[in-house]
């Protein structure tokens, strides 16, 4: 049976850099941000996902799209659909590198240009395209690993 997650993702932007987050043991990064636990809201959880990794009060701006993406772990299918919001953090800048409040977590800044979301291998992969495109529309983005027709491959 297949475990599904919910996630509510940052896309926190500064100086032509976008916040990564990579967790010990894993060779890809993705975007802040994480698991909504039961009863609580998009928005309510990644304010309180980014305060409990970064330590820092952030403001949720508009919905910028969502991603569904499926994987393998130990013989299990596991499906994730991550909904990304446009975040302003004041306390985060691109000069900075950000301090993990958790262990397990390392952030950093990345230039938002497809080489190099590749180069730290940031997934779900329709994101390195997604990003890329995202101040040139105003539409909520939307992409999936689950088929061919997605467009998910680049």
């Amino acid at each position: 049976m297949p475990t599904t997650h919910l996630l509510a993702r940052a896309v926190i932007r500064d100086a032509g850099h976008v916040l990564l987050v990579r967790a010990d043991g894993q060779s890809h990064t993705f975007l802040p941000g994480g698991h909504v636990e039961d009863g609580e809201g998009l928005a309510a959880c990644l304010r309180r996902e980014l305060q409990e990794e970064l330590g820092v009060t952030t403001s949720i701006g508009r919905y910028r799209g969502a991603v569904e993406h499926q994987w393998w772990r130990d013989g299990d299918r596991q499906y994730e659909l991550n909904h990304c919001f446009a975040v302003e953090a004041p306390a985060l800048t691109a000069e900075t590198a950000p301090v993990a409040r958790e262990d397990y977590l390392t952030f950093s800044w990345v230039p938002v240009d497809q080489a190099a979301l590749a180069e730290v291998d940031l997934h779900p992969l329709p994101l390195r395209r997604l990003l890329v495109n995202d101040e040139s529309t105003a539409n909520p983005w939307w992409a999936s690993t689950l088929s061919p027709a997605s467009s998910t491959e680049e």
